[in-house]
């Protein structure tokens, strides 16, 4: 399997402000594929908008027993969205939802964009998962309280 290079390991701990996107740890940080790569791995280098920092512990279970969480906040991106950039990610110990960009950076979004964002790539699907985990999803068009 084919790693980041090391400019965008660096680039991705700062932008995670060094601790794992889903429990906030800062200690066993690892680099994670937002997309699966599979057995045997990829020959292609992830970019930043594929890579995520997650400890050790949450880098193991992500396409386990935390994969749903991980979809719906977007740590992981089902293998077949073409544009990992179009996924947002919640980063609920930094600043709430963001969108990644190639040059690095996380720019925070609004709830409903990040809403938007995630409908758009996964229909009523990204609904299901939150539904699942229990997480705060509100209704097309309502407002939140």
């Amino acid at each position: 399997m084919t790693g980041p290079t090391p400019k965008t390991r660096a680039g991705m701990y700062a932008r995670d402000h060094e601790q794992c996107a889903l429990c906030g740890k800062h200690d066993r940080l690892t680099h994670g594929h937002r997309r699966a790569v599979g057995m045997g791995g990829s020959k292609i280098r992830p970019s930043i908008v594929d890579s995520i920092t997650l400890c050790g512990d949450c880098n193991d279970r992500a396409e386990r027993d935390l994969q749903t969480k991980a979809l719906a906040y977007g740590v992981k991106v089902r293998k077949w969205v073409k544009d990992p950039a179009a996924v947002p990610v919640l980063y609920p110990f930094i600043w709430g939802w963001a969108r990644l960009t190639e040059d690095g950076q996380a720019v925070p979004i609004s709830h409903e964009e990040a809403e938007r964002m995630m409908r758009e790539v996964y229909g009523d699907e990204w609904d299901g998962w939150m539904q699942e985990i229990r997480a705060h999803a509100p209704a097309r068009g309502g407002s939140r309280g």
